[in-house]
């Protein structure tokens, strides 16, 4: 019985992980790498020190090819416009069960997140690269 218990918890773990995840369709595919869609692997949170002049706030968003493994790393900081602090400050106020944007079905922080990289177009500023496309799947 305890085996049957195990198994059936790892096979709805699986099956979770099959479930469309959100993530980036580019309008036009990539040579190089040659990736048409992308999806959130990591995101990295560095807060302000409100004791410092210097502002360190820094997000990074690790993105992940999903036709080819290539990583796309993308960076806000205290030279980006916005700064990282500036949307670590509205993230640490945001509603996040609501919608974001005009059109959105979900409030999702990826969808936050790829809304800013794609719509808004910041992606060549802290990614190095155009990420022109539509967000895709459902929150998990």
């Amino acid at each position: 019985m305890k085996r049957l218990a195990i198994l059936l918890l790892l096979g709805v773990g699986f099956s979770l992980s099959l479930v469309a995840q959100e993530r980036i369709t580019l309008s036009a595919p990539e040579t190089v790498p040659s990736n048409l869609t992308y999806r959130v692997d990591r995101m990295t949170l560095q807060w302000d020190d409100p004791n410092t002049v210097a502002d360190e706030g820094t997000i990074t968003i690790q993105l992940l090819g999903v036709e080819r493994a290539v990583p796309v790393s993308c960076v806000y900081s205290a030279s980006t416009t916005p700064t990282a602090t500036t949307l670590l400050i509205g993230l640490n106020k945001a509603n996040l069960s609501s919608a974001y944007a005009g059109t959105a079905s979900t409030g999702s922080l990826i969808q936050r997140i790829f809304h800013r990289l794609v719509v808004m177009n910041e992606a060549p500023a802290v990614c190095g690269r155009s990420l022109a496309g539509s967000l895709t799947g459902s929150p998990q």
